[in-house]
């Protein structure tokens, strides 16, 4: 049994086969709108791991769904491209798609929002499983402490800025290792990644491992502003290192002719927040929804998600008013919650009691098809 602040939740059932299965399953449902599954399935996972941690959260089962299930009924076509793995490729040639991002783009000026990164060449195609398991190799040799790979070491940490005196890695100094020193916990979650990529490579089938990975790897986070935030990943200030090292690595793979593609990080804003609540809910929802953690090698995330959402305390209720009215008309929000309340007797009625308790108390039509879409004030933090 876990426990998230006073709510309890039963074990959570074996895991659903391999990271694409998993992936793929969760698109099939969402582009039938069939919410429950997809929420029950992804919280089952990612709510354990604060089961001993400070991070707010609401007290109930049904408050933390209620709020996942107006995220995917207010998602726009961008979140849909990334769930189905489609998102980079797509985004090149779908002119609706682009059309709506730059509404999306324009709104995350004033309204916080989910962004996230995926790992592609300049055509939007992700690299294969055996381009993952090179990348992983070079990885290793990268966090070597002998003097085999002090280039390989020195030529990655100079793929950009700052550059690295060739005497300092000589000495034992990796760019991405470095706090005050060689960090101890640094290593440990490039480790985790290298175990998440040689598992995936190793779920994958021989005959598949030459073709593009079906679901990038990728980054997800949250951000008041997400243009400020995707700007100091660019550029590397206060950024992932683990996303930062495979980056340069996909550089120096390059740029010796090892790989013909440049795989880089794709940057897109892909989810809106319209509640105070959704904040750590959809870093954490979106977070596990997309797969992104090291330890299955989905991608680069090794910090737990909804940690660093204060900003959201800062936004007046006035605004978040204005961020809610705006998703009721310019989304198919309340079309897509109809959907859900017209389902709700012929899904539920499967589940055990308390699920399916959960789940109509989520979808209680007095507070997701009324007047106002959350109950009850928000008042910010002082």
């Amino acid at each position: 049994m876990v426990t998230t602040r006073r709510k309890t939740y039963g074990e959570a059932p074996a895991r659903l086969s391999t990271l694409s299965d998993r992936r793929r399953r969760w698109a099939a449902l969402l582009r039938g709108k069939h919410y429950q599954p997809v929420i029950a399935e992804v919280l089952e996972q990612e709510l354990p791991k604060y089961a001993t941690s400070a991070l707010f959260l609401p007290n109930s089962m049904a408050s933390i769904t209620r709020e996942c299930v107006l995220i995917l009924a207010s998602a726009p076509l961008i979140f849909a491209a990334a769930v189905e793995g489609t998102l980079t490729q797509r985004f090149l040639v779908d002119v609706d798609l682009q059309r709506e991002y730059q509404v999306i783009q324009e709104r995350a000026h004033i309204q916080p929002s989910i962004y996230l990164q995926l790992l592609a060449d300049e055509h939007g195609t992700p690299p294969t499983a055996k381009q993952y398991l090179i990348i992983r190799e070079r990885m290793l040799q990268y966090v070597s402490s002998g003097t085999e790979y002090q280039e390989l070491a020195w030529a990655i940490d100079n793929i950009t800025p700052p550059n690295v005196a060739h005497s300092a890695t000589i000495t034992g100094y990796r760019k991405y290792l470095w706090t005050k020193k060689r960090s101890p916990a640094h290593l440990e979650r490039i480790f985790r990644l290298s175990t998440g990529i040689m598992d995936r490579y190793n779920s994958i089938p021989p005959s598949d491992r030459t073709d593009p990975l079906p679901f990038p790897p990728c980054e997800c986070g949250y951000s008041y502003n997400s243009h400020i935030r995707l700007a100091q990943h660019r550029n590397r200030q206060s950024s992932n290192y683990v996303m930062n090292l495979i980056e340069d690595i996909c550089g120096h793979l390059h740029n010796t002719s090892q790989f013909t593609q440049r795989f880089s990080m794709h940057q897109y804003i892909i989810y809106l927040i319209f509640h105070p609540e959704q904040a750590a809910i959809a870093e954490i929802f979106c977070s596990g929804l997309l797969q992104v953690w090291v330890d299955d090698g989905g991608g680069v995330n090794a910090y737990p998600a909804g940690r660093s959402v204060a900003s959201a305390s800062r936004i007046s209720v006035l605004e978040w008013a204005a961020h809610e009215r705006w998703t009721e008309e310019n989304t198919e929000l309340r079309e897509n919650l109809r959907v859900q309340m017209e389902r709700l007797e012929r899904d539920v009625k499967g589940l055990d009691d308390e699920v399916g308790e959960v789940w109509r108390e989520a979808l209680d039509e007095e507070r997701v098809n009324g007047e106002e879409l959350r109950d009850g004030d928000y008042v910010p933090d002082e």
